[in-house]
């Protein structure tokens, strides 16, 4: 029998699933890190807000986004923009239904906004991509998220929860291939990344797979208790592109007075 507790924690996991709300995440081209500068949002799938965050009115000399000139206007409409919407592959073209199976979608019903959602709106050598703005509901803590860095993984040794691992391209393979919906990962602690202090690994099995974005990995150190269990939402086979391999749900209880976004970096410049 399924206490009622977890019933409501399903339904909270399920409500988030219908995402409507995406953090543009955009990588400064000297310090590479993502930073959230807007809020991409769609009520119903078939239109469209976007706002600029106050984390991108603080980038100094921040250009804006093609076709989204003004910091401080709310932009409506029943077209996704054209900067977004070239993350977007046509119903039409070849590959189409493969690459909606790959992203979980039903490609007979796939809609523009569920592939950024699914997608992460991510393409090479692109420096923006889409993010569920995750959230504190009912003293939980909510966030789905692709994991980033596979790719990088084997390049150096990981240093996390007290030891110290060379992880090798094939026992990366081999523990994301392992991986099913709904299994369990852990998010551990990385020490000495010199790209991020507050480093959050993905292990699976004892072996790290990628990283928490690095747009969340100061609020997930805030949660405390590390290691943290997250599940895997979906995982695709090998040869997926990587950015795209791997998303994960974190459902763990909120500690007291936490918030995602304290200093207010995420809030809309235009109401």
């Amino acid at each position: 029998m399924r206490s009622t507790a977890l019933l409501d924690r399903r339904e909270a996991a399920t409500a988030h699933a219908r995402v409507s709300d995406l953090l543009v995440l955009w990588q400064h081209p000297e310090t590479r890190e993502l930073i959230p500068i807007g809020r991409f949002q769609s009520a119903d799938g078939g239109s469209y807000t976007f706002r600029y965050t106050r984390a991108a009115a603080e980038i100094p000399d921040f250009r804006p986004l093609p076709g989204l000139p003004d910091l401080l206007h709310r932009y409506e409409d029943d077209h996704i923009p054209a900067v977004f919407r070239q993350r977007v592959m046509d119903r039409d073209r070849p590959g189409f239904n493969d690459y909606a199976q790959m992203l979980g979608l039903d490609p007979a019903s796939a809609t523009p906004w569920e592939q950024i959602v699914e997608s992460g709106g991510h393409r090479a050598g692109d420096t923006l991509q889409f993010m569920p703005v995750p959230m504190v509901r009912d003293g939980r803590v909510f966030a789905r998220f692709l994991v980033n860095g596979i790719r990088h993984i084997p390049s150096a040794a990981r240093t996390f929860s007290g030891r110290t691992i060379e992880v090798t391209a094939l026992r990366q393979e081999a523990a994301l291939s392992g991986l099913a919906h709904g299994d369990t990962v852990l998010i551990e602690s990385e020490q000495r990344n010199p790209e991020d202090p507050d480093a959050c690994l993905i292990t699976a099995g004892g072996v790290p797979v990628g990283w928490v974005p690095r747009a969340l990995s100061r609020s997930v150190r805030a949660l405390g208790g590390l290691p943290l269990e997250a599940t895997v939402h979906r995982v695709a086979p090998p040869g997926t592109p990587p950015h795209v391999r791997l998303v994960l749900d974190l459902d763990v209880p909120a500690p007291a007075g936490f918030e995602f976004d304290r200093h207010g970096d995420w809030e809309p410049l235009a109401q």
